[in-house]
């Protein structure tokens, strides 16, 4: 299967927090908190104008939700933390994603 560049960068940033010392010690609030600066770097990652453009900022925060629901998955089953399972997610609710900002 192919991935999206933007599935590619989530996955990437998934792994750089799940692997990093405190990521075990992180709490569902402190996951859940991370959400705003998810948002930001893939604003950044993905030249969207979410400020101007509705279905953008939508899209955004639909696709920074997925990388937040992974992280939550990852914390609490280790069994998660595996490559491809985070690329077929996060691919699949960017696809998601697009289907419902289409609108």
């Amino acid at each position: 299967m192919s991935y999206s560049p933007l599935a590619v960068h989530c996955t990437s940033l998934c792994f750089d927090v799940i692997q990093s010392h405190y990521f075990d010690e992180m709490t569902v609030e402190d996951i859940k908190q991370s959400k705003a600066e998810i948002y930001l770097l893939l604003k950044g990652r993905t030249y969207m104008l979410p400020h101007q453009y509705w279905r953008e900022d939508l899209f955004l925060d639909m696709v920074a939700n997925s990388v937040v629901e992974v992280l939550y998955q990852c914390h609490n089953h280790r069994s998660k933390r595996d490559v491809d399972w985070v690329l077929s997610f996060v691919e699949r609710q960017i696809g998601l994603a697009i289907e419902r900002t289409k609108h």
